[in-house]
């Protein structure tokens, strides 16, 4: 005759990081290793779309366009938005940029170019 108990299977210790296992890289040295340069034209393209868009925007949020007043406000903060863009997208390659947004510094080298 059966319980109707199943019998349990052995369970796993948990896991455990080995002293043979590599060490997470700390995030200076991630960032180091991350030294991606744009090339003139891709910089020249990305920083006139963010300023031709940032322009647009501002001119949906001129006192004659249609439109409610808060509509307006709100194009008129995605314009700015989107210029103070082109300009860090002119002044920082795409790693300095993730560097700012994460950490919230902006690296050493980046502020020393010409």
């Amino acid at each position: 005759m059966s319980t109707g108990k199943q019998p349990s299977a052995p369970s796993a210790p948990p896991l455990a990081p080995s002293p043979t296992s590599p060490a997470l890289p700390d995030q200076e040295t991630e960032w180091k290793g991350r030294g991606y340069k744009d090339c003139l034209t891709c910089t020249i393209i990305g920083t006139g779309a963010f300023g031709i868009t940032g322009l647009y925007a501002l001119r949906m949020a001129r006192p004659s366009a249609p439109g409610s007043r808060m509509g307006k406000m709100l194009m008129a903060y995605v314009g700015v938005g989107f210029l103070a863009a082109s300009v860090v997208r002119w002044n920082l390659t795409p790693s300095e940029m993730l560097e700012t947004l994460v950490t919230g510094k902006v690296p050493p080298d980046a502020l020393s170019k010409s």
